[in-house]
């Protein structure tokens, strides 16, 4: 969800009447007004026109497009793109430097950590003095030894809760949990925000199937609270202990303008308000005082006494894009801020904040060291001062998007966000639990498939081959527990290497796992295993713009052996699911 990589603007679009042609100039307006989604469709639509050849300018587009709508995947391949085609560009306005930063933080996003150290580097040598590209640079290395430890915590996705779109900004509320979703729901309508193209944000409530069974499944989802004077997006929220004091972003369409660009594009900043409960209603919501047309101030976490207040803001006197800052209650009215400080904070975005029973915080940052994108981590106020903060490891954090996490009391089982793989879509609500020491491994708590599905064909004569359809790679196989390629493996591939020589077409390569070890474990190993196999492609001529590297972990069987008690399996059966299946995404050309 945007919310969580733009936190400066909300935005209130404006008439586009008229916009009847699709052009680069149409797209560039549809962009300076924040309609990613929108920007999209067209651009996809010129490509159909051109035969798939997109110009300079519709490829740095896309791209940017896909950067702000989060999209990690579509994000890398058009931004590979663009700097392929940067030797014959003429850009109405030179991308500059900034787009190899861009580039690389993709691939460290979807776990490519050695290639986006190269592109890291080469920001670097660009940029004299910021040296941004080489810390980011030794983040990847630290990335690469942190999956080498031992995970504290256990996780699964929980399925009930999650949608094609977005749900996050998970709290407990009452007996069970209220989060945040741009859902489509009835009574939301049709409408819908710009950027994402999804609806605008609604709170929304479950509670677990058993009682205090946060690590369990849940029931379908309510709209929750039902607050007055609503009409726009409403959340993320936080609640005093007793659930009688709500503090809210929420964004007003008729009565909170913003401020207005030269280009007449009305804004809406990130604002917080805060509302009680009385005789069972909530009151109006009441602007906080920190309000502003000139910066953003969101995502709350109030503490259970209702006196203190930690939220975000990119208020002028920060470290960074957004920092973490604090208001304390003093009878009846909040202190002037404080910026918790850079021990905290970063250059980069720090966000999605939670105040634990204890007093330790739970946040997300983007510029700290971690795995990619947006990690979590937790830091502890110790006289006065707040310790470096802790990244929180894998599997909570991956290299995608963790963030919004909430935890119980003793601090050993909650929730969180997260947009990676194998998820229902965009951000899905994940269930987290500590292991127990007496534990060798976390125990996969995700429901196995019953049924396996059938093997996809070998390659058959190239004329056969449509796309959309999977295709097996034979004897590419994998030792337990590793991602290298085999010396068996490497006459498939050069088979494979010699069709996309031949033949003008893009691809995705699949790899798959056995059953053995957790969901989110066989999520990471699936992909080490195609971004190995896509390396070794890449290294025999084939541009990376051509092929993306997708790991499914288990969630493809193609035999009976899905570790359900009593199967029993062969080590050859099990080596059968570790495969590699590769499905033609598009046709490039004649």
């Amino acid at each position: 969800m945007v919310i969580r990589s733009f936190i400066l603007t909300i935005i209130l679009m404006v008439n586009l009447n008229g916009y009847t042609q699709t052009d680069i100039k149409s797209v560039r307006k549809e962009v300076a007004l924040f309609n990613f989604s929108r920007a999209v469709e067209m651009l996809h639509q010129e490509l159909l026109k051109n035969a798939g050849k997109p110009s300079c300018e519709a490829t740095l587009l896309l791209a940017d497009c896909y950067r702000m709508l989060n999209d990690v995947e579509n994000a890398k391949i058009w931004y590979a793109k663009a700097i392929e085609m940067e030797g014959t560009c003429h850009y109405a306005e030179t991308p500059g430097p900034v787009i190899f930063d861009y580039y690389a933080q993709a691939l460290r996003s979807s776990g490519e950590y050695l290639l986006a150290k190269k592109f890291f580097m080469r920001y670097d040598s660009l940029v004299q003095g910021q040296h941004r590209g080489a810390f980011f640079s030794t983040y990847c290395d630290s990335a690469i030894a942190w999956q080498k430890a031992i995970p504290e915590f256990e996780i699964r996705n929980v399925k009930t809760l999650n949608t094609p779109q977005s749900e996050f900004g998970t709290v407990f509320y009452q007996q069970g949990i209220i989060f945040v979703s741009d859902r489509i729901s009835a009574g939301n309508g049709n409408n819908t925000y710009g950027w994402t193209g999804n609806n605008y944000l609604n709170l929304y409530y479950s509670k677990p199937v058993k009682t205090d069974s946060i690590f369990g499944d849940y029931l379908l989802p309510l709209p929750a609270l039902n607050l007055p004077d609503h009409l726009w997006h409403v959340g993320p929220v936080s609640f005093n202990h007793d659930f009688t004091e709500i503090f809210l972003n929420q964004t007003k369409l008729n009565h909170d303008r913003g401020k207005a660009d030269p280009g007449k594009i009305r804004t809406h900043l990130l604002k917080l308000f805060s509302s009680g409960l009385h005789d069972d209603t909530w009151s109006a919501p009441q602007p906080f005082f920190l309000n502003s047309d000139e910066y953003s101030v969101g995502h709350p976490a109030l503490s259970s006494d209702g006196k203190t207040l930690y939220f975000v803001s990119d208020m002028p006197g920060g470290y960074g894009e957004t920092d973490i800052w604090v208001c304390r209650k003093e009878d009846n009215s909040w202190s002037k801020p404080v910026n918790l400080g850079p021990v905290v904070n970063s250059a980069g975005k720090e966000m999605f904040t939670f105040i634990a029973a204890n007093g330790d915080l739970y946040f997300a940052s983007d510029g700290l060291p971690g795995f990619g994108g947006l990690d979590l981590y937790v830091t502890k106020q110790e006289k006065n001062q707040w310790s470096a903060p802790h990244n929180l490891g894998f599997p909570l954090n991956s290299s995608y998007d963790d963030f919004s996490l909430c935890i119980s009391e003793n601090n050993d089982v909650g929730l969180f966000s997260s947009n990676r793989p194998g998820g229902a879509g965009s951000d899905d609500i994940y269930c987290f639990r500590k292991i127990r020491k007496s534990e060798q491994k976390p125990t996969d708590s995700i429901p196995k498939p019953s049924l396996a599905i059938q093997p996809p064909p070998v390659i058959p004569s190239m004329d056969t081959l449509k796309i959309n359809k999977s295709y097996r790679l034979e004897n590419i196989f994998y030792n337990f527990d590793k991602w290298d390629i085999r010396a068996d493996a490497k006459p498939s591939l050069d088979k494979l290497v010699g069709i996309m020589k031949e033949y003008p077409i893009s691809i995705e390569l699949g790899s798959h796992t056995d059953c053995r070890g957790s969901e989110a474990y066989n999520l990471e190993l699936s992909q080490k295993r195609a971004e190995s196999a896509v390396q070794y492609i890449i290294s025999q001529g084939i541009s990376i713009t051509r092929i993306v590297a997708k790991g499914y972990g288990k969630s493809q069987l193609i035999n009976q052996c899905n570790c359900a008690e009593g199967v029993a399996c062969t080590e050859k059966e099990h080596q059968e699911n570790r495969r590699t299946e590769f499905r033609i995404t598009s046709i490039i050309g004649k």
